[in-house]
């Protein structure tokens, strides 16, 4: 026969693995998302849309995690094909951009550098003879090998595994939607 007190240590430790479980698949706290190991901080998406915000237009924050997550591939794939991007090089295209939309930016952060990075090197690769149909390929492949993980809040990862938009909660409520209609 069981003790109270062994079943109180049974529920305890059940409830602790469980803990446990569930902050594993949470990734690390503060993280927008965590890609085979880096976090990316959700303080890089902000600020990304606070310092480039204007370049990116009608972008969403999970498009803008997606390009975030994709970009040291992208880099990577520019690399090997013979068409890689410095950092100079898209910290000179993302300033002359921003001045000719009229913004100034004391500096840009990493996070908005790799936004940068990825646009040059995207670019470089859609002038390949092949206008980076092979490139494309291998880049799909190599992002679905990746180990990814995404903040509800900010996207959820298909079967591809690229980020997407964040599925809505049915039990969220938009402040307009839950404010009762004037009478």
């Amino acid at each position: 026969m069981r003790t109270r007190t062994g079943r109180t240590a049974a529920t305890a430790l059940a409830g602790l693995v469980l803990a446990a479980g569930l902050t594993a698949c949470a990734g690390a706290p503060g993280a927008a998302a965590v890609v085979d190991g880096r976090e990316i901080p959700t303080s890089d998406l902000q600020d990304v849309i606070t310092e480039i915000g204007p370049l990116l237009g009608s972008a969403t924050t999970a498009q803008v995690l997606a390009v975030l997550v994709q970009e040291p591939v992208v880099t990577q794939l520019a690399a090997e094909n013979g068409v890689g991007v410095s950092d100079d090089q898209a910290r000179s295209a993302l300033e002359a951009a921003l001045a000719s939309a009229g913004v100034t930016v004391d500096e840009l952060s990493p996070a908005s550098l790799s936004v940068g990075r990825y646009l040059a090197a995207a670019t470089a690769l859609q002038g390949l003879p092949d206008g980076g149909a092979e490139a494309q390929e291998e880049l799909l492949a190599r992002v679905a090998e990746q180990d990814l993980e995404v903040n509800p809040r900010f996207g959820a990862v298909d079967e591809r595994g690229t980020v997407t938009a964040p599925t809505a909660l049915p039990w969220l409520v938009a402040p307009e939607a839950a404010a009762p209609a004037a009478g």
